[in-house]
Order: structure tokens, then sequence, then C-alpha cells
């Protein structure tokens, strides 16, 4: 009784075959495409003696034979009845150039076996990231013209404070084309935010501009800042208007130049928080979210 090949026999069978994607076929599928392969290549031993020279040509570079392209028809056939003489009898050809590349002596099912038991097997321990560092800091990520993304973390100093404050705040500047000192930006917009929030995604109404972020917390009215992020430059969403603007002084016909008047400074903006990302047309990556509403302080 002929011996059942394993899926490892099959697999090199197979690779000797030059059939594709072998290599992720199970053991019914390999047996079915190594069967029909067998019959082709029998079909064109039979029709080796009748072949153009350009067909035996790309048969021996199939199999990567190494005949000379401009040899004669003769030495093409005689090249390729050879090998497939080898793969009719044997079902391998020069086993001993694979054997470099032969998995460890072991029997597969044993090693199968091992493999789906280590796939199976729980592991011991989840190794997941500390919920905080405890280190003071606030960054700001522009993400597209119209959204920021501000990330923080808190030193046990500053977590103290915050505990004896329960209106954690969280305030963002405009501040484009200005020296911020604390108190001179375009515009301010505030949020009370939760001591457990360590992220936030911001839309802010004006592309093209500076911002920055302070959180702190409020004592007798007064915002007492505890971190500040870098500057946040949004990118433009429309072509670049001129910050100049050009004046003619008809009587004596000469041109100049005039900065554009400023914004009114306008008073602290409150803000619409938001525990997800809403759903009126805004998409971004995910976090927690709040718009600034642009509404003004009443």
């Amino acid at each position: 009784m002929k011996e059942e090949k394993t899926i490892r026999q099959l697999k090199k069978e197979a690779m000797l075959l030059k059939i594709k994607g072998y290599y992720n076929m199970t053991k019914s599928e390999l047996a079915e495409v190594i069967s029909r392969r067998r019959m082709e290549l029998s079909k064109k031993i039979r029709e080796l003696d009748t072949m153009e020279i350009d067909e035996l040509r790309k048969l021996s570079k199939e199999f990567d034979l190494k005949v000379p392209w401009k040899s004669a028809r003769s030495t093409f056939v005689k090249k390729i009845k050879a090998l497939f003489e080898n793969l009719k009898l044997n079902g391998e050809l020069e086993e001993q150039k694979f054997e470099k590349n032969k998995l460890p002596s072991q029997n597969v099912s044993s090693f199968e076996t091992q493999r789906t038991q280590n796939v199976n097997k729980a592991p011991e321990t989840v190794i997941s990231l500390p919920v905080s560092y405890f280190k003071d800091k606030f960054c700001g990520l522009e993400v597209n013209p119209n959204w920021i993304h501000f990330y923080w973390d808190f030193s046990p100093k500053n977590l103290e404070i915050i505990k004896e404050h329960s209106n954690l705040v969280l305030r963002v500047y405009d501040v484009t084309y200005i020296e911020f000192n604390g108190i001179n930006a375009h515009r301010t917009f505030e949020m009370e935010i939760d001591e457990k929030m360590k992220k936030y995604y911001v839309f802010v109404p004006q592309s093209g501009a500076d911002y920055i972020a302070e959180i702190g917390y409020k004592e007798n009215n007064r915002f007492v800042p505890l971190l500040r992020s870098n500057l946040v430059s949004t990118p433009p969403s429309s072509a670049k208007i001129a910050q100049m603007e050009l004046w003619m002084d008809l009587r004596s016909k000469r041109k100049f130049t005039e900065m554009s008047p400023s914004r009114k400074v306008l008073r602290i903006e409150k803000l619409v928080g938001f525990a997800s990302m809403p759903t009126s047309g805004f998409k971004s990556g995910g976090g927690s979210f709040f718009i600034l509403s642009g509404r003004r302080g009443s």
C-alpha cells in the first residue's frame, strides 16, 4: 500500500513543479493541484518534439534550466525531457539542493500540534501603558485647518492642586501676529473639563492662525494657569489674502500701504463641549472633542 504523503512533502513537490501560491494551501488542495499539474506536464512531454523553439525557451525558463538562450532546439528538448523524467519518477528533483531549507527533524503532525498549542495558549502577563507618567506636559498638534489635538499630563504636585479645586478649565487663545503675555489674545475660549481627561480635539473657527492653550483653575473669578502648551499654527484653508492695504493720495498721486485694522479684542467666549465627535459633518481621528462655538459670553 502506497504511503500517504505529508503536507511538507506535498509542498516541496509543489515547489518543484512551480505551482504558485502553494504555501497557503491545505493538504487536500495541494494534492488536487499537484495532480492537475502532473497531467499538464505529461501532455507537454508528448508535445515536446513538435514545440516551437520559443515555447521550449519559455518552458526551460519556467523551471530554471540553465540552457543558453541560443542553444539548438535539440538541446532544449533533451534538458526538458530529463527534467520531466526526474519529476515523474521521483516526485522531486535534486533533493540535496533543498536540504538547507529542511524543517527541524520532527514529524509534521507533532510540529503542527505544538504550533496550535502555542497559538491557543493565553499569555501569562498583559503589558499595558501606564495611566499617567506623573510629569507636567501639555502639547498641541495641528490636525487640519480647523482642528487641533491637545494632550496633557500632570505631576503629583499639580494633581494635588487640582484636587483642591474642582473647576478645572481649558483655555485656547488666538495669538496670531502677537507676542502673547497672557492677556492680549485676539480671542479667548474656555471650557470646564474633567480632571480625568488626558486629551481633546478642538475645533477652531479661524484657519491659518496661531493658537496657545492653558490648563488651570478659577479662584475668586480669576483664572490661574497651571500648564501652557506650545504654539500651534493651523494651515490656511484657502489662498492667502494680503494683510497690507494699498492706498493712493489723489491730490499728490502718491501710493502708500497701510496695515489692515486689527480685530477688536473680545471677551472670553464660551465653548460647547462634546463627549464624542459631533455628527454635523465634522470628522476626525477620535478621542474627546469640544467645539469653539463662537458665541460670546453673557
